[in-house]
């Protein structure tokens, strides 16, 4: 095996250990580690099939597309076998089932927060996006020889886990990726290094030292040791970089000069609902024996599928005073009754707090720094930099209408602007007939809001689960949530009750936050991650904003959620029709969700079974035929411009050779055909050098004997003969010759040049004087 191939063998074993060590950044995205196999073989599937098809001389420009397959074929045996030719081999069935299979992941991707539950399809997601960046490694790495721009795409999967995941990379888990980062480089400079000492140094006659060779190695390890251990410690030292800003800022954080507007309070949510270790996020006293919930966001604007926040104002006007009072929001009236003082102390360890968690409504707040409150909403807030502890002190009074009081209330909604009435105009009509069956035979607002929130916990059959089914191809979450899974936790509690309020009149927002916590042995009271919760707030004339509870909380449900007193069903409340709505059948007009529930059993929130397995059908989850369309021909149009330069070096040359109809025609063609392919070579090149001066020095610098050299020179001695005899003797077999020392050529450059050769071109920087001259040729 020549010394470039064990290069070659070494820097594919080196990157392949570089992609693996960036497994350990992307637990936090992915529960459990059933997922490290998959990945673990599909990049050692593309890393090892490289190596044996450079031991075999499989051309440089095939090698993606017979490493690919390779990947395929690791996937295609971990994930859908018993479609496979002896369960390895693909097949078109067994690529509909992975087909079907990635598109099951990512809509659980889509669906769950992180880290998200690692299902078959999930998994081949995850293996199939590490296959594809292994492909990109080994051909930075290998072939083109620039291993540092494997940084770029191992970068990108840091900022990802940064992005979706605020609680950031473990110290541990940087520190492998850069190591073993930082390997590949020093490999790399070994294996160029090795190359170098084969030859003696000048005026020595021996190779390079081995002692100063190790002594550079171990000057390189120190100081990346170092950068790596300033790395990891830096940010524990200076205020600021071990913040979760770039979290924030992907979630859509932006904060102006006087505005804050932000749309990320339900994937923080969500990431705090899927947190399984019960991290506290506060702790609090106060003086109700049974404290309500402790609000931090209101979103009032429903845009057809996600409610987001209105933009905030920060400014004189609402910065929270020196005497700490906050104004009482629209709508809301003169609070009366005795103060409830609630003390909160927010854990260090939890996000950083810009918004703060505190019981509605509220009378005053003492905090300390520069905090503004939202006039219409009570949110108490902070443009600032963050803090990650926080105690602060408010003042409220719960308020606690009874049922007589909420019904003899008001039926108008003059206290609050209309857009809490607002329904985009492309929500499902099916949600507002649904919402009107619920409440009829309600006369009152109040009994309105009790009929749906009793519709949610009891007579709709919901199901409480943090991990729903994924959604269907193409269908909407409302109407799949209302009308076909009827699984969820509290946003989608939350959130289809709001909607469903205000098509019957209601105004109504959504709040999140959290629920009261659990009662410690010390009289405080712990909030974990796991208590986040989102409520829908409906406002009543003369009561002003007041609380309902839809999502379950018995049974499976989020255990500490509680319904208030004035949104109790009533024991004794007149038979009412039927409001139990059930699931839609075949005749369902809707073309997402309600298709692929048509056939489904009653159990429907059950995941669905693998591709492959009895019973497995293609809904929920299947690429259909235009997606696969549309990425095949993305695929190909890749492909083709990568290929480019190659074709068209190609077309030049069959130009030349074809419209050469004399024999110095044929002689000059295959002259600049052997030029051109020195250019691209890298190959040293002289005009002013004779044919016949060319063909010695190629043929001793680059060793060429046999029939290379034989045909090195008739075609150096045709292209003298054209240009000095006057009537040329030129053999026919010269369009062969030049393939032959190309070929030769390529054999002695080793793999990069190649590569190089074949993706990126020099000749075509001289494509308009090639044109010109191919024109010429033609001429004679």
């Amino acid at each position: 095996m020549r010394t470039g191939t064990w290069s070659a063998c070494l820097l594919a074993l080196a990157w392949m250990a570089t992609v693996l060590a960036t497994l350990p950044a992307l637990a936090p995205l992915i529960s459990g580690h059933q997922w490290w196999p998959a990945s673990v073989a599909t990049v050692a599937a593309v890393a090892l099939s490289g190596i044996v098809l450079r031991i075999v001389r499989l051309p440089e420009v095939a090698l993606p597309l017979a490493q690919a397959a390779a990947g395929l074929v690791a996937l295609t045996a971990l994930f859908a076998p018993e479609r496979a030719v002896g369960g390895v081999m693909p097949t078109p069935q067994a690529i509909t089932a992975l087909l079907a299979l990635i598109g099951e992941g990512r809509a659980e991707i889509d669906a769950s927060p992180a880290p998200v539950a690692a299902i078959p399809g999930v998994v081949l997601v995850i293996a199939l996006g590490l296959g594809l960046l292994a492909l990109v490694a080994d051909f930075l790495v290998v072939t083109v020889r620039a291993p540092a721009l494997v940084g770029l795409p191992l970068a990108g999967m840091l900022f990802l886990v940064l992005s979706v995941n605020d609680q950031g990379i473990s110290w541990w888990a940087f520190a492998v990726a850069a190591s073993a980062y930082l390997g590949l480089l020093a490999v790399d400079g070994g294996v160029r290094g090795a190359v170098r000492a084969v030859r003696p140094t000048p005026g020595t006659g021996s190779a390079a030292s081995p002692l100063g060779t190790l002594r550079r190695v171990v000057t390189a390890a120190g100081v990346a040791a170092v950068a790596i251990v300033l790395a990891v410690l830096t940010p524990l030292a200076v205020p600021g970089l071990a913040d979760n800003a770039l979290f924030r800022m992907a979630q859509g954080g932006v904060i102006g000069d006087d505005a804050v507007t932000t749309t990320h309070p339900l994937v923080t949510l969500r990431t705090q609902l899927a947190d399984g270790s019960g991290a506290p996020v506060l702790t609090y006293r106060s003086d109700d024996p049974r404290p309500d919930y402790l609000r931090t966001y209101v979103l009032d604007v429903f845009d057809g599928e996600n409610w987001t926040m209105s933009t905030l104002r920060a400014g004189r006007n609402t910065r929270v005073g020196a005497d700490d009072r906050l104004p009482l929001p629209p709508g809301t009236p003169a609070l009366v009754g005795d103060p409830i003082t609630t003390e909160i102390s927010v854990a260090g360890d939890a996000r950083n707090v810009d918004f703060l968690p505190m019981p509605y409504p509220a009378l005053s707040v003492d905090v300390a720094g520069e905090w503004f409150a939202d006039p219409d909403t009570q949110m108490v807030f902070s443009t600032g930099g963050r803090s990650r502890s926080l105690a602060y002190e408010v003042q409220s009074v719960r308020p606690r209408p009874s049922a007589t009081e909420l019904a003899d209330a008001d039926r108008g909604t003059a206290g609050v602007d209309s857009r809490y009435l607002l329904v985009p105009e492309g929500v499902d009509a099916r949600v507002a007939e649904l919402a009107r069956s619920i409440v009829r035979g309600a006369d009152t607002p109040h009994e309105r809001a009790v009929a749906l929130q009793d519709w949610f916990t009891q007579d709709g059959a919901f199901t409480y689960d943090l991990r729903p089914p994924p959604l269907p191809p193409r269908a909407d979450p409302l109407t799949h949530f209302l009308f076909g899974s009827r699984v969820g936790y509290c946003e989608q509690f939350a959130g289809s009750m709001a909607l469903m309020a205000r098509q019957v009149g209601i105004p109504a927002r959504v709040a999140t936050g959290y629920t009261a916590g659990t009662e410690l042995a010390d009289g405080r009271w712990k909030v974990a991650r796991s208590d986040a919760h989102a409520w829908p707030e409906l406002y009543f004339e003369g009561q002003g904003w007041l609380r309902f509870e839809p999502t379950p909380s018995a049974g499976d449900g989020q255990g500490t959620a509680s319904v208030p007193s004035y949104a109790e069903p009533a024991r004794e409340r007149a038979a009412a029709p039927d409001t139990r709505v059930p699931r839609p059948d075949a005749d369902a007009p809707d073309d997402g969700a309600e298709r692929s529930e048509d056939n489904a059993p009653e159990d429907d929130g059950t995941a669905a079974p693998a591709p492959g397995s009895p019973g497995s059908g293609t809904a929920g989850g299947v690429i259909g035929p235009e997606s696969l369309r549309r990425t095949l021909l993305a695929a190909a149009i890749g492909l083709m411009v990568l290929l480019t330069p190659a074709l068209t070096t190609a077309a030049i040359r069959h130009v030349r050779q074809t419209s050469a109809t004399t024999a110095s025609a044929r002689a000059r063609a295959a002259w600049l055909g052997l030029r051109d392919e020195a250019a691209d070579l890298r190959v040293p090149w002289s005009p002013a050098e004779s044919p016949r001066t060319i063909a010695r020095r190629l043929a001793s610098d680059y060793e060429l004997i046999g029939a290379a050299r034989e045909a090195l020179w008739r075609i150096a001695l045709s292209e003298e003969s054209a240009r000095y005899a006057p009537h040329p003797v030129v053999p026919l077999s010269l369009p062969a010759d030049v393939h032959t020392v190309r070929r030769a050529l390529r054999s002695r450059l080793g793999v990069l040049a190649r590569v190089r050769a074949t993706l990126l071109p020099r000749s075509l920087l001289r494509l308009p004087s090639a044109i010109r001259r191919a024109v010429r040729v033609h001429a004679g």
